[in-house]
């Protein structure tokens, strides 16, 4: 592989969350004992720096929920760093939102994960009760500091429905997007794979006449799109259906991203710790590396960062991977190390269901 430089790096900076939702991919809700304290983060920040490492991306766990985390995100901006962030938006205050706001120029995204539309809907995911109301009053506080954040749905067959009411809440709030990405099967949401995830034709059926219909209320808001997260072949064969765009951000692990997780352990990918045993690759091993302990460039050229390079070749991969893909072809879309290509069994779902809605 031709010579490879980080520039990104995915923090998952916390495990600690006030919610337990059913599909979370990190397994997140209780901190765990080794977390990095206030010092140690700071100096994560300095290590990363050094490398070269000029976008952040803060992740959790709720980011939010380290009560130093506003510190931690003007320590990178000190440094020159791009944050993108993701949060539950039930933490932010007025103080933490005004915080951000000074921030606003190195952020180069953010998002409020949206886990319902009322009160029942999101105590059932969360596990929260006051989980709703929360988060409206977090998203209120943001855009009163004129800040709008993109809403992140985690599409299952449960939730379809709702979708509607989603959009008209990203629209109430003027937020300009409402950003839409099937569930993965990892973490808990391994655990949950059968009833939430949407794997069978009869329920892509259902989903495709949902989004139409978002389609037309995207069409018609000044201010909100909904746009739908999926891999490029999938994704163009969704808007086909549809007439909903598409976003997908192509895998940069080991190339030009390395992972860190909350207590500073370091891996190629942010998935890696949480991939079931049946989706782990012969030749790909985790080794223990510490982004305080270990040198950068001890872990970068190390021997588990080189190996997932070269299983990033579906010639040297023994997972099934699509290799006649344009987008393959063309680099706009890279296979993933651990699972095998699943974009042509999702679209033979969906064709399967159309006909069936249209007999």
């Amino acid at each position: 592989m031709k010579d490879v430089s980080p520039i990104l790096c995915q923090w998952d900076i916390t495990r600690g969350c006030n919610f337990f939702c059913s599909f979370c991919l990190s397994n997140s809700g209780k901190a765990s004992e080794n977390e990095l304290g206030a010092t140690d983060a700071l100096k994560v920040v300095d290590r990363l720096s050094d490398a070269g490492i000029f976008f952040l991306r803060i992740l959790g766990g709720e980011p939010f929920y380290r009560k130093d985390i506003v510190t931690i995100m003007r320590h990178a901006v000190d440094h020159g760093m791009m944050l993108s962030f993701s949060t539950n938006g039930s933490l932010i205050t007025r103080e933490v939102a005004k915080e951000v706001k000074k921030l606003e120029g190195n952020i180069n995204y953010f998002q409020i994960s949206l886990y319902g539309t009322d009160k029942a809907s999101y105590q059932k995911t969360t596990t929260n009760p006051m989980a709703f109301g929360l988060v409206q009053n977090g998203i209120q506080k943001f855009v009163e500091q004129g800040l709008h954040p993109a809403l992140f749905w985690v599409l299952t067959s449960e939730n379809m429905d709702q979708l509607k009411k989603a959009f008209h809440l990203a629209s109430s709030f003027g937020l300009p997007e409402l950003r839409i990405s099937p569930k993965l099967n990892l973490g808990r949401g391994v655990e949950n794979c059968e009833d939430g995830n949407i794997g069978s034709s009869e329920g892509w059926a259902k989903t495709i006449s949902i989004l139409q219909h978002l389609k037309t209320l995207s069409d018609a808001s000044e201010t909100t799109k909904a746009v739908l997260h999926a891999r490029p072949l999938l994704g163009e064969h969704l808007y086909l259906k549809t007439g909903l765009t598409f976003f997908y951000i192509s895998c940069k692990a080991a190339t030009t991203m390395i992972y860190v997780d909350a207590e500073g352990g370091v891996s190629p990918c942010p998935f890696a710790p949480f991939m079931p045993e049946n989706y782990r690759v012969p030749g790909v091993e985790l080794q223990s590396f510490n982004i305080l302990t270990n040198r950068f460039s001890e872990i970068w050229e190390s021997e588990m960062f080189e190996s997932y390079r070269q299983m990033a070749d579906p010639a040297v991969n023994p997972k099934e991977f699509f290799t006649d893909c344009p987008n393959f072809r063309a680099g706009r879309c890279n296979p993933c190390v651990y699972t095998p290509c699943t974009c042509r069994s999702t679209i033979r779902m969906i064709n399967q269901g159309t006909r069936l809605t249209s007999q």
